[in-house]
C-alpha cells in the first residue's frame, strides 16, 4: 500500500486540492464526485475516488463514521469510499461483516476507465472483487482469509 500512496502523494490532484483540506472540504468533495476508479493509464494517474480514500485514512475516521458511509443508500459514492476505505484498512472479519450486505445492491455506478470514459458497474459486482480479487481497479489488495463458516457475528 505505500507504493500506492507515495503515487497517488505525487499526483497535481492531491497537491493541488488535498494536500492541506479539512475534513469538511472532503466531505464536500465527496459528495460531488461522479464516478469511483482507482487508476488511469495503466496505473500512472489516480482518480479523484482513491485519493479521497487515501486522504480519508488521514483524517482516522472513527468506526462509527466508516459504518454511516456504507449505510449510506443515497450515495453510492459516498457507500463505496467507506467499501474501499474497509477493504484497505480493516482486519478479515470486519471486512466481511460490513462488506457483504453490500452484495444485495444491484445499483449501477460510473466506474472511471480513462479521463473521459466511465463504464456503468453493478454495486455487488465491485463488492464481490473487492472481496474476492487480488487487484481491484489497478491496486494489489491484501489477502484476506477464506470464510469457512457462514456465521461470523460469533466472533465479532
Amino acid at each position: 500500500m505505500d507504493s500506492v500512496d507515495k503515487r497517488i502523494k505525487k499526483s497535481y490532484f492531491w497537491k493541488i486540492y488535498l494536500e492541506s483540506i479539512d475534513f469538511e472540504k472532503w466531505l464536500l468533495m465527496a459528495l460531488n464526485l461522479s464516478s469511483i476508479g482507482c487508476f488511469l493509464k495503466n496505473g500512472k494517474y489516480p482518480t479523484k475516488f482513491i485519493c479521497l480514500v487515501i486522504k480519508l485514512h488521514e483524517f482516522k475516521p472513527s468506526f462509527s463514521m466508516i459504518k454511516e458511509f456504507i449505510k449510506n443508500d443515497s450515495n453510492l459514492i459516498i457507500r463505496l469510499l467507506g467499501a474501499f476505505y474497509i477493504r484497505l484498512y480493516y482486519r478479515p472479519l470486519l471486512i466481511y461483516k460490513l462488506l457483504e450486505p453490500l452484495y444485495y445492491d444491484y445499483r449501477r455506478v460510473p466506474v472511471q476507465i480513462d479521463h473521459s470514459k466511465t463504464k456503468m458497474i453493478c454495486v455487488d459486482i465491485i463488492i464481490d472483487s473487492l472481496l474476492n480479487k487480488t487487484y481491484v481497479m489497478g491496486i494489489k489488495l491484501n489477502s484476506l482469509v477464506k470464510r469457512l463458516n457462514k456465521s461470523i457475528k460469533k466472533y465479532i
